[in-house]
């Protein structure tokens, strides 16, 4: 897709979230705002050196992780200018795991930013301090879902490789963005709905 055309897309969403705020509609401005957010970061991270960021901070943390466990891993760049691959040592040969889009992070984290962002009824401050802790939390979830991989990978051989990738580490890597979204979106927004439903209760 060109430039000048996401450029005009932008532009079309930052009009139409901006009528629904001034007009406080809040349910259409809510789910535009946070979807269409989601989509600006996650296009301009694939154009921009963010994505590349992301996958350089994931292989890193997961090697220092696997050194720090005693897991003979390296990184390296499998050609000039493409992605990093974290390589296993394993007692027969080696393994190479391909930090792709899907293992950088990028897409977890303009959904939830998105969704922390546009949040109605929080500060600014708030929604902001939120949504870097989650960026953080969802980055450290990313870390444990490889080095699920990798440990399984190391203890159980090549052939593991099927169900620690796609099973193992993403139930794992699922149950943590999920303990993400409770404790920072559903547990404050219970609590708030709770404290309003309690003042109607002590004014009637």
């Amino acid at each position: 897709m060109d430039f000048w055309l996401i450029g005009v897309l932008i532009i079309v969403w930052a009009l139409v979230v901006t009528f629904f705020r001034l007009n406080r509609i809040w349910l259409p401005y809510y789910i535009i705002g946070s979807v269409g957010l989601a989509f600006v970061i996650i296009f301009v991270g694939r154009a921009t050196g963010l994505e590349a960021a992301l996958q350089i901070g994931v292989a890193a943390g997961v090697h220092a992780a696997s050194l720090a466990l005693g897991l003979p891993t390296e990184i390296f760049q499998s050609a000039p200018g493409a992605i990093l691959v974290v390589v296993i040592s394993q007692d027969i040969g080696w393994t190479m795991l391909q930090v792709t889009i899907e293992s950088s992070g990028l897409l977890e984290t303009g959904v939830i930013s998105g969704m922390l962002l546009f949040y109605p009824g929080w500060t600014g401050r708030k929604r902001i301090w939120f949504t870097l802790a989650a960026i953080a939390l969802t980055y450290f979830s990313n870390v444990i879902r490889l080095m699920v991989i990798v440990v399984t990978l190391h203890y159980m051989g090549k052939s593991s490789l099927l169900i620690s990738h796609t099973i193992i580490g993403r139930a794992v890597f699922f149950a943590l963005v999920v303990g993400i979204y409770w404790f920072l979106m559903t547990r404050p927004t219970l609590r708030t709905v709770k404290g309003k439903i309690d003042e109607e209760l002590m004014a009637s």
